[in-house]
């Protein structure tokens, strides 16, 4: 990955610039990406989001009002996917920057407004180049629907930043002004957002190591945010059904077991020893060997942010992120997919952050270290590449979703269907035909294989 000298220049413009450069061209093939499945839903086929007044008629009791402005604004522009696709890939690019300076922040010397130093430089460029980098991210990214995690993921960054600039420069408006409004704006963009409270608890303890009295006085406002926000859900009706359909929609020893094979999911990609998947099919009950894996994560990262909270509190606190936002909220409220990889967007940040400290405090900069950072960094450069062709179309996305989840058949269902649009119906029926192989009882193939006249 790229890495930047100690010695050289504290602002670091010009490796960001590159940084930057290569993250366009990583994602370059996704602007003229289609509106894929959930995005017509969403978007194409959402009146809320094609003009201002039907926004505006939806706040009474529609979902997300923050995300949804962001797509009438990409609409306005003409209703094609280009723009949503150049919206998020900007929207990557701050919270690239965001992550950079949030490694700055956490260095507890740090004062003003966290512009970048040269002493925290290399370990910022490693967590920012694998957020940036990393094609586990790109469904957060290439995926117009995926907006919501990395919208959500830049206003909970600018909260912790708002934060943490209050605490250390004593200027209170951002800590009791700035944070708390960019907590709502994520609350209204992604419902997930109201852990942050815990997050900022977890920066005061671990990095800014205030003392019990100091922690409660800072965590008072957020006590009270953190009732308005629960107060609010409940009090709209919008959200007040969505939670309702989802609590109680497995048990808690149920959710927590789905939620173990979430965990090595991930793992897998995030150690890029799977290919990345946008219906992995964790809906299916995972196997023992998938918990126990996942068992292994959890405890693993608790470890460590337990072992590296006075040492190495900026490994703590990711790891500790990490398991708060990935991990958490999808225990309490189980969804029905578990997780997916753009849900990991804002739990990665701090993965990423962690990774970072770990790598500036392992190894003292070498030329072979700096060659394996590059080498790092182009791997990623062209595996990220590679994963946003998969967007090219509605069938070579669902292809390569059914070549990384076979036993899944919902993702079968979903390729019959993009063949279908693209006039396929011979490959259509076999995949229909493969998902009822899969699952007989799948209702959705059966109706799909109807309609082209295989069953009656």
């Amino acid at each position: 990955m790229i890495e930047l000298s100690p010695a050289r220049s504290p602002s670091g413009r010009g490796v960001r610039l590159l940084l930057f450069g290569l993250t366009i061209a990583a994602y370059a093939s996704s602007l003229a990406s289609p509106f894929q499945f959930d995005d017509r839903g969403v978007v194409v086929q959402a009146e809320a989001v094609h003009s201002l007044s039907a926004l505006l008629r939806d706040l009474g009791g529609g979902l997300r009002p923050v995300l949804k402005a962001s797509y009438a604004a990409c609409w306005a522009l003409g209703g094609a996917s280009w723009p949503f696709h150049v919206f998020n890939l900007l929207l990557h690019l701050v919270n690239v920057e965001l992550v950079l300076r949030l490694t700055v922040a956490a260095e507890r010397s740090s004062r003003g407004p966290f512009t970048l130093t040269a002493a925290a430089m290399p370990a910022a460029l490693v967590s920012a180049v694998v957020f940036a980098l990393h094609p586990i991210q790109t469904e957060a990214v290439s995926y117009v629907s995926g907006r919501s995690s990395s919208l959500a993921t830049m206003f909970v960054l600018l909260a912790v930043l708002f934060h943490a600039h209050g605490v250390r420069s004593g200027r209170h408006r951002y800590r009791l002004i700035g944070a708390p409004l960019a907590f709502a704006l994520a609350i209204l963009t992604k419902e997930t957002s109201a852990v942050l409270p815990l997050g900022l608890l977890l920066w005061d303890a671990l990095i800014e190591r205030a003392g019990r009295r100091e922690l409660w006085r800072r965590q008072l406002p957020w006590i009270a945010a953190g009732i308005a926000a629960f107060t609010f859900l409940l009090w709209h009706p919008g959200y007040f059904n969505l939670l309702y359909r989802v609590v109680g929609q497995r048990s808690l020893a149920d959710s927590f077991w789905y939620q173990l094979g979430g965990m090595r999911y991930l793992a897998g990609r995030l150690l890029l020893l799977q290919w990345p998947c946008i219906d992995p099919g964790l809906w299916l009950r995972p196997p023992p060997s998938d918990a126990a894996l996942g068992a292994a994560v959890v405890l693993g990262l608790l470890a460590l942010a337990v072992q590296q909270r006075r040492k190495r509190p900026l490994v703590s606190f990711g790891a500790a992120w990490f398991l708060l936002h990935a991990f958490l909220p999808y225990l309490l409220l189980p969804r029905v997919d578990v997780i997916n990889e753009r849900h990991a967007y804002i739990a990665n940040a701090g993965l990423f952050l962690a990774a970072g400290a770990a790598w500036q405090a392992a190894w003292h900069p070498t030329t072979w270290r700096r060659a394996a950072a590059a080498f790092l960094t182009a791997v990623l450069v062209l595996l990220t590449a590679r994963r946003n062709a998969d967007y090219r179309s509605e069938v070579s996305l669902w292809e390569a979703t059914v070549a990384t989840a076979a036993e899944n058949p919902r993702a079968f269902n979903n390729l019959g269907v993009a063949y279908e649009k693209a006039d396929r119906p011979g490959d259509a029926r076999e995949a229909y035909r493969h998902a009822l192989e899969l699952e007989p009882r799948y209702a959705a193939a059966q109706t799909n294989l109807k309609r082209l006249g295989e069953l009656r």
